[in-house]
C-alpha cells in the first residue's frame, strides 16, 4: 500500500510577505519590468534588446580595446577566443579592421631543439652516461636534457644498446613528500 501524501493548496508565502519583499527589492534599485496585457514577455525582452543598442557599441569599444592590449602582450587566437568570447573569424575581422596583427602564442617552456640535425653517430661514453642515468631512476625527457640530445636519440641509444628507461619519473620514499617539509 502506498500513503499518499497530501496537498496544501495555500501558499507558503503570505501576500504580506511577498509585498515587503517587492518593496524592499525596489528600494535596492531593483526594476520590475510589468508586461502589458496582451503581450508576452517575449516580445518585452525583444523590445527590451532594441533600446539598448548604445550598449552594444560601447560592449564592441570595450572588446577592441581588450583586444589591442592583450595583442600588445602577445596573446595568441585561443587565448583571444577565451578572453572575449568571439570565434575566430570574428576576432580576425576585428583585428584587420583596427590595422592589429595577431602573433601566434609563443609556447612557456623552451625552444626544441631544431628537427633538421643529421643523426650522429653513438658515442659509447654518451650511451654510457645514458644508462648511468636511467639506472639512476631518470626518464627519458630528463637524460635528454642532461645529455644535451632530443627524446629520440636517446630512445634510439636505448634501441641500439638494448637496454629500457624508466616511464615514470624516480621518487625516493626515505624522502618525506613535500607537504612535511618544514617551511622557513
Amino acid at each position: 500500500m502506498t500513503k499518499k501524501a497530501e496537498v496544501s493548496s495555500e501558499i507558503g508565502n503570505p501576500p504580506l510577505q511577498l509585498a515587503e519583499a517587492i518593496e524592499e527589492y525596489v528600494a535596492q534599485g531593483g526594476v520590475i519590468n510589468v508586461v502589458p496585457e496582451g503581450e508576452t514577455g517575449e516580445a518585452a525582452l525583444d523590445a527590451e534588446k532594441d533600446a539598448f543598442p548604445a550598449d552594444a557599441d560601447a560592449l564592441m569599444r570595450a572588446k577592441i580595446e581588450q583586444l589591442k592590449g592583450l595583442v600588445a602582450k602577445g596573446a595568441g587566437v585561443s587565448a583571444l577566443q577565451y578572453s572575449l568570447r568571439m570565434n575566430r573569424k570574428e576576432i580576425k575581422r576585428l583585428a584587420n579592421e583596427n590595422g592589429l596583427k595577431i602573433l601566434y602564442s609563443r609556447p612557456v617552456r623552451g625552444s626544441r631543439l631544431p628537427r633538421v640535425r643529421d643523426t650522429p653517430v653513438i658515442d659509447d661514453t654518451v650511451a654510457g652516461h645514458a644508462m648511468h642515468y636511467s639506472t639512476l631512476g631518470y626518464t627519458v625527457a630528463e637524460i635528454a636534457q642532461l645529455l644535451d640530445l632530443s627524446v629520440r636519440e636517446v630512445w634510439n641509444i636505448g634501441k641500439a644498446y638494448r637496454f629500457e628507461f624508466k616511464h615514470e619519473p624516480f621518487f625516493d620514499s626515505s624522502v618525506p613528500p613535500f607537504s612535511d617539509v618544514p617551511q622557513t
